[in-house]
């Protein structure tokens, strides 16, 4: 798998999760503040992903924010808190909001900040407070980062100041470093000389030494060259995703497997919500034979971060993409409990999903979940979908009918076909039969095993004493089905209908209904697949089996109604069982002989019971 492909998605699909609208902050915004001389610089409360640590959080940011004034100078205007909170409350947020860096970014953006300092929270090795912080402008590919842990019995202001000054290095050289990348393409000999200021400054600043690798590019140096100051770019900035793409590719053209999946882990912890980037990045680890990599990198994560929803979520998909169900659900159900904001259609799809999956699909979990998702989202189709599903493994039928109801109410599409047919398949599938379950288009295939009547017809065993099946009243789903879905549904569809008219040829008997449900089925069966004839034949059994009921009526009355509809009954049944003989050739040329033998009867019975009629 080439990487220029990732290169593009790390460039321009970025690491936000969402648009600007999404996000609460209108593109384009802009605060109502009288924009200063010097280019802004925004520094925002670090992230915390445990909401216990926000009050830690302000006071961290305030501090911060105040040492910054001092470092920058004249160069820079620090944004004030009170014209933060002013913007935050403009967008929709609460002052002193504790955002995501993605979203620090955007905020920074809109109140036309140059640069940002931002940072995450996490717990320290020896329990106290540690805070990645990273110093990048808005619009560059990578910047600075330190990270440094509260020390025992110092104070969070002192913390934020320190943490400040330790980015004081990149700030003195993000001019150099910015004027390097200005300059590459027009004049390099000049963008060499300033990015080479930069690091004098700032050894592995990750700007500077970006703009180096990709001007060694540009001159086609030797690989080396080119990798050395990657390779110091992502020491000085780790959390630049275009910095990563880039090594990797560097290392995958080489054919350095090793370093090649480094880089990827190393991208993966930057963007763990990167769709497009994690898709791609999991095809590779499945066709290196390192298909627990992108697991072992959610895992190191947490061990770290506990508290971080988004690489629960990593682990989440992780877990999906080596098909290991149970392990995703605990996932999706530890990023749920960390921070139950994330909780959208995505997610409940999602874990309702994976509940679903596998030789035995969790019933328990996928109906929680798939409950509290139609409750938050209560028309999402999908989600009711997963909620069917789960009614239906349970066994609650008269559930499943309501659900799909609301279903096939709104959806004429394979969605609410699939739905019409699981719940058809509830109302005539035994609850036990596993396997029918799973696939509906398993009903009526095996017509062999049969239970013999005196007559010497044959018809389909049932299962499940306990069961009642109620075939009629899944004729309204399967009619739904048959309108609106292809070729193998309508398939499915004749099975179904199949199975349900088998049990009603025995006692006690439901000829009629039957006979209703196989006419269904045979118009909707494709007449050179297995569930036409098998139709065919119980529907020659159906109408065959009425016979001897209409007949002493017809001679009791002398009925010329009862005796025509005798006759054409005995024309239905030699015709249906024609079709099905392939099914039980012996059966049906018993049957077609007791036709036969009624001919001569019904001949009589319409001349003596006919006559006033032909006059």
């Amino acid at each position: 798998m080439s990487l220029s492909r990732l290169v593009l998605i790390a460039l321009f699909g970025g690491i936000t999760a969402a648009p600007l609208a999404a996000q609460g902050i209108p593109r384009g915004a802009r605060s109502s503040q009288t924009v200063a001389n010097a280019p802004r610089l925004m520094v925002a409360n670090p992230f915390a992903f445990a909401s216990a640590d926000s009050a830690s959080s302000v006071r961290i940011g305030s501090a911060a924010r105040g040492e910054m004034k001092a470092i920058v100078g004249r160069d820079f205007t620090v944004v004030e808190q009170a014209q933060m909170n002013d913007a935050l409350k403009q967008y929709g947020y609460p002052v002193d909001a504790i955002l995501s860096p993605p979203l620090a970014t955007t905020l920074a953006k809109n109140i036309q900040a140059r640069v940002l300092m931002s940072g995450t929270m996490a717990r320290g090795a020896g329990g106290g407070t540690a805070v990645t912080a990273r110093l990048i402008g808005v619009n560059d590919d990578a910047g600075y980062v330190v990270t440094l842990t509260q020390q025992k019995g110092q104070t969070l202001e002192d913390f934020g100041k320190k943490l400040a000054r330790a980015l004081e290095p990149a700030v003195k050289s993000l001019a150099d470093a910015r004027a390097c990348v200005d300059q590459r393409t027009s004049k390099p000999d000049k963008a060499e000389a300033a990015a080479q200021k930069a690091i004098k400054v700032l050894p592995n600043h990750g700007l500077a030494q970006f703009c180096l690798a990709q001007i060694a590019q540009d001159k086609k140096a030797p690989r080396p060259e080119v990798v050395k100051h990657l390779q110091a770019a992502t020491k000085g900035d780790p959390l630049s995703l275009p910095v990563w793409t880039a090594l990797a590719t560097q290392y995958q053209q080489a054919n350095d497997t090793a370093n090649t999946l480094l880089a990827f882990e190393q991208m993966l912890l930057v963007a763990p919500t990167n769709q497009k980037l994690r898709e791609e990045l999991f095809k590779y680890f499945l066709q290196s034979g390192h298909s627990e990599t992108a697991l072992k990198v959610a895992d190191e994560g947490l061990k770290l971060d506990p508290n971080n929803a988004d690489l629960y979520d990593l682990k989440s998909n992780a877990c999906l993409f080596l098909s290991n169900f149970k392990c995703a659900v605990d996932a999706l159900e530890a990023m749920y409990a960390t921070d139950s904001t994330k909780a959208d259609t995505l997610f409940f799809t999602k874990i309702s999903a994976a509940a679903a999956e596998g030789e035995n699909p969790d019933n328990v979990r996928l109906l929680k979940w798939s409950q509290m998702g139609v409750r938050k989202y209560p028309n999402n189709p999908t989600l009711l979908g997963y909620l069917n599903k789960a009614y239906s493994l349970s066994g609650q039928t008269d559930s499943v009918i309501a659900v799909t109801n609301r279903i096939i109410a709104k959806d004429t599409t394979e969605t609410g076909v699939i739905a019409a047919l699981a719940a058809a398949q509830a109302l005539i599938v035994p609850p036990d039969t596993t396997k029918a379950r799973r696939d509906t288009s398993a009903a009526g295939r095996d017509t062999s095993a049969a239970r013999r009547d005196t007559s010497g017809a044959t018809a389909p065993r049932t299962s499940s004493a306990k069961f009642t099946p109620r075939p009629k009243e899944a004729v309204p789903f399967l009619e739904f089905v048959i309108k609106h879905g292809d070729a193998q549904r309508k398939e499915n569809a004749a099975a179904l209908l199949y199975t349900g008219a088998a049990p009603l040829l025995q006692q006690p008997q439901d000829l009629q209904g039957a006979e209703e449900l196989l006419r269904m089925a045979v118009a909707a069966a494709n007449p050179t697949g297995k569930v036409y004839p098998a139709a065919n034949y119980l529907l020659g059994l159906a109408t065959l089996f009425q016979v001897p009921q209409i007949d002493p009526q017809a001679e009791k009355q002398k009925s010329c109604d009862l005796a025509m509809q005798e006759q054409a009954k005995l024309a239905a049944s030699d015709s249906a069982l024609t079709a099905g003989r392939a099914v039980n050739p012996e059966a049906v040329d018993k049957n077609l002989g007791i036709i036969k033998k009624y001919e001569p009867r019904i001949k009589s019975m319409l001349k003596a019971y006919c006559k006033t009629k032909k006059k």
